[in-house]
């Protein structure tokens, strides 16, 4: 490895990355439980969320004794995570109005932002397109694992040959 990293190096940098990933789901599934109004894991129920959030969230959180702590990072990842999903996208190109926190009504939903989300989601559209097709090749590629009842024939042919080469 030229730049110096061991292979040590990537799997403890691989693992940091799940265990972060990991985290932030849960937060994201503790926001959820918080703040029922704002987030949901229900597509239908999924609304874009009021520009600049953060910040009351972040206030909302100093506030709460078990969460007060909670490092940046992980809000901004959290946020990330649920305003890059497919259902948020699709919510920001039917939705009329943004929400806050408490899931009163916020400002509305610009065109720009419309068009930013319908981008966005073309583009999760390919990437998935590609991986899927990239499966299937790699399919494709595989040898395919003889069924026990093949393994079993081909077991009594070898011994039928073996036999009959004595003979």
């Amino acid at each position: 490895m030229d730049s110096g990293k061991t292979a040590n190096d990537e799997t403890a940098n691989g693992d940091q990355k799940r265990e972060r990933a990991r985290r932030t789901r849960e937060f994201l599934d503790t926001l959820i439980q918080r703040y029922p109004d704002c987030f949901s894991k229900d597509p239908a129920r999924i609304l874009p969320l009021a520009i600049g959030i953060q910040k009351p969230l972040r206030s909302a959180l100093a506030e709460d004794p078990e969460l007060k702590d909670t490092p940046g990072w992980l809000v901004r990842q959290a946020l990330a995570l649920y305003t890059r999903s497919p259902a948020y996208l699709e919510a920001t190109l039917k939705a009329s109005h943004r929400i806050h926190l408490d899931g009163s009504q916020a400002d509305a939903v610009t065109d720009q932002a419309r068009t930013f989300a319908r981008e966005r989601r073309e583009e999760q559209k390919k990437r998935a397109a590609a991986r899927r097709k990239s499966r299937q090749a790699q399919q494709r590629q595989k040898p395919r694992r003889p069924s026990a009842d093949e393994l079993k024939q081909r077991k009594l042919e070898a011994l039928a040959r073996k036999f009959n080469s004595r003979n």
